[in-house]
């Protein structure tokens, strides 16, 4: 079995592709497929020019004649690529964080997407502010992020369920010490109605932006309610003493999850490559489980790709996230999410496992985006 692999680079997170790749490996080696399968990849830079990735695609279906294609783009370029894709009729994987959602949910029959739900997770955060009785709340994003659709799902959602945007705030500073959040605390300062914060920053810029808030002479009165890079591991290293504020939002996984394959992943990855696992390793590793029940259901016949995954949608993945599955309706593998909380003046994260929100995915996913919507080609966190 040939996989074909198009990766971007990533200049914030220069060991993104390694930990994909280098997962994919482990998996297909805990799988024992290693024997069986060779890699074969195109790097496509930031992942946001459509001729450089059009031309890397052709080459590893035409020339290289994969019977696989693992893409890691956003959906802003696969346009271009449909018809080429289409053309081949191999099975193509998307994989990416999932900041993007397409504004239609129709599924293209050899084509399906593996992400870590960013857009989904972030959907449900905003349902989440008003669960908790957070209706009046200030938008707080970077100039990166918000060319990304997550950040719109958190506030339709959070609207759509009473609540209401009275102040947005994007930074567009760079990442250093000089960053600061003046102008959003000065408005908080004024505006005392607003006791919550819908964030969507990256991780890099969500250190920085929490520290900056916990400087805030009223940041004990404000609830945060955040994107899923805010919760990673980068994003809250100095949380070691806790903040002033609560934390509240959903992770497609973490490290602690209590399941056999979570600690099988771990483990896996770490005595392969001597490096902790993260978010972009398990995509890797999930992206091996894909191509081993591939393997197992091709019999060697890889060129039906619709038939294929029409297979694939009648089992069940066991990932470190828990159970995964293709959903017919969207051709997005689904996982049960996570609630995360960080209350005031803790270092604990309180992890909550929220099974597969069937019933939240399919209300996402029939409430598409209306209109033009702009924003960033490259892949989402390759800048």
């Amino acid at each position: 079995m040939k996989i074909g692999i198009l990766y971007p680079r990533s200049n914030v997170y220069p060991g993104m592709m390694m930990d994909f790749i280098d997962a994919v490996k482990a998996s297909l080696k805990q799988c024992q497929l290693t024997d069986k399968t060779t890699l074969h990849s195109e790097s496509i830079g930031l992942g946001g020019n459509e001729k450089e990735v059009y031309e890397k695609t052709e080459k590893l279906l035409v020339l290289e004649g994969v019977d696989i294609l693992v893409a890691y783009v956003d959906l802003r370029v696969l346009d271009i690529l449909k018809p080429l894709l289409y053309t081949s009729g191999k099975l193509v994987l998307i994989v990416n964080p999932g900041a993007n959602y397409p504004q239609n949910w129709v599924p293209q029959p050899n084509i399906l997407y593996l992400t870590l739900q960013h857009g989904f997770l972030c959907w449900l955060t905003g349902k989440l502010a008003t669960q908790m009785n957070k209706t009046n709340a200030a938008m707080a994003t970077s100039f990166y992020d918000c060319g990304y659709l997550h950040t719109a799902a958190m506030v339709k959602r959070f609207v759509q369920s009473g609540g209401s945007i009275t102040y947005n705030y994007v930074n567009n500073q760079l990442y250093d010490d000089m960053f600061e959040i003046k102008t959003l605390t000065d408005h908080l300062s004024v505006d005392l109605e607003i006791d919550s914060l819908l964030c969507v920053f990256d991780s890099i810029p969500a250190s920085l932006f929490y520290q900056r808030l916990n400087n805030f002479q009223k940041e004990s009165e404000l609830h945060l309610f955040v994107s899923p890079m805010m919760l990673e591991k980068k994003a809250l290293e100095n949380t070691r003493d806790g903040f002033q504020f609560s934390i509240n939002g959903y992770l497609p996984w973490h490290e602690s999850l209590d399941n056999k394959n979570n600690q099988i992943f771990q483990d896996a990855y770490k005595q392969t490559t001597n490096r902790e696992a993260n978010v972009f390793s398990l995509l890797g590793w999930e992206t091996a489980l894909i191509a081993q029940q591939v393997h197992l259901l091709a019999q060697e016949n890889y060129a039906d790709g619709t038939g294929i995954a029409e297979q694939l949608a009648e089992i069940k993945i066991s990932s470190p996230r828990g159970e995964m599955k293709l959903d017919k309706d969207t051709h997005y593998f689904t996982a049960p999410v996570y609630k995360a909380t960080l209350n005031n003046n803790s270092s604990e994260m309180i992890i909550e496992n929220m099974g597969n929100s069937e019933n939240d995915w399919a209300d996402f996913t029939e409430h598409p985006s209306e209109g033009v919507s702009s924003g960033w080609t490259n892949t989402y966190l390759c800048y």
